[in-house]
């Protein structure tokens, strides 16, 4: 469950700072080229991102409770 409220809270951090802020960041700023749709590149990076962090916390999470164990 906390996973998926990390991978949410970042997801929309990364999705509403790429509208704010208009710097090309990747890979949105490459499917933004390719598919030529407003809004895609802030909706491309706010998946990407927030499955990194969503993966990265998995990992550091399940260690941490080995390492209790």
């Amino acid at each position: 469950m906390r996973a998926g409220a990390i991978f949410l809270a970042f997801f929309l951090l990364f999705t509403c700072a790429s509208i704010a802020v208009p710097v090309p960041l990747f890979p949105g700023n490459m499917v933004q080229t390719w598919l030529d749709v407003p809004y895609i590149n802030a909706i491309v990076n706010g998946l990407t991102y927030g499955f990194i962090t969503w993966i990265l916390f998995f990992f550091v999470s399940r260690r941490i409770e080995k390492s209790v164990e």
